[in-house]
């Protein structure tokens, strides 16, 4: 399913890494695992809420804010953060204080739900049905809940030279992968102008 790939590269495991590594610097590898459950279990019922109701329910009828204006708002916030993570990559994140308990909520929000994933939802939920798009919310955030842990795990146990070596390539990857952020961006931006120049949604 090819929202399932789109899904992926806008949650975007690598830059996760990269910004979650003062986290897994801190924590040890259980207590990484656990914040990180967590965080994977908030945003797993925040993009079912989206993919089941939030177009029809939570934005036409509460918010009244039409799909396209969620495209372009989103377009815009990934673009930013495509830029961000070009020029200037990974840094030192201020949200990662306080006790374990509150920190799963500091990684889901900034890290994982955004107006693109939550965009991505959406879709998900309107071409699939009710079992269908929680199987496929459920693949695309253990796929990257294994990705983060397997990793942690394997650095914490590794020499400093690999760790240097997988730092650096990670951080290439991760700029390689905010070209195509930034390329579904502009999709998002293009599309969300042409529905609503179209009158394609009400």
């Amino acid at each position: 399913m090819p929202e399932l790939i789109l899904f992926l590269v806008i949650l975007n495991p690598f830059a996760q890494i990269l910004y979650l590594s003062e986290l897994m610097a801190k924590l040890k590898p259980k207590e990484f695992l656990y914040v990180h459950f967590k965080a994977t279990v908030i945003s797993f019922f925040i993009f079912t809420i989206f993919a089941l109701i939030g177009e029809n329910f939570l934005m036409k009828q509460i918010f009244q804010v039409r799909l396209a204006s969620l495209q372009i708002f989103g377009g815009l916030i990934m673009l930013f953060i495509a830029f961000k993570y070009i020029v200037e990559g990974p840094g030192s994140n201020i949200l990662f204080q306080g006790k374990i308990s509150d920190l799963a909520p500091n990684i889901s929000l900034p890290f994982m739900v955004g107006p693109g994933t939550i965009w991505i939802s959406i879709l998900i939920g309107r071409k699939n049905s009710i079992s269908m798009t929680l199987a496929s919310i459920l693949v695309v955030l253990i796929g990257n809940f294994l990705f983060l842990n397997l990793y942690n795990l394997f650095m914490n146990n590794a020499i400093d030279k690999i760790k240097l070596i997988l730092t650096k390539y990670l951080s290439i990857l991760m700029r390689v992968n905010a070209l195509f952020i930034g390329a579904i961006a502009i999709e998002m931006l293009i599309t969300g102008f042409e529905n609503i120049s179209a009158k394609k949604l009400p």
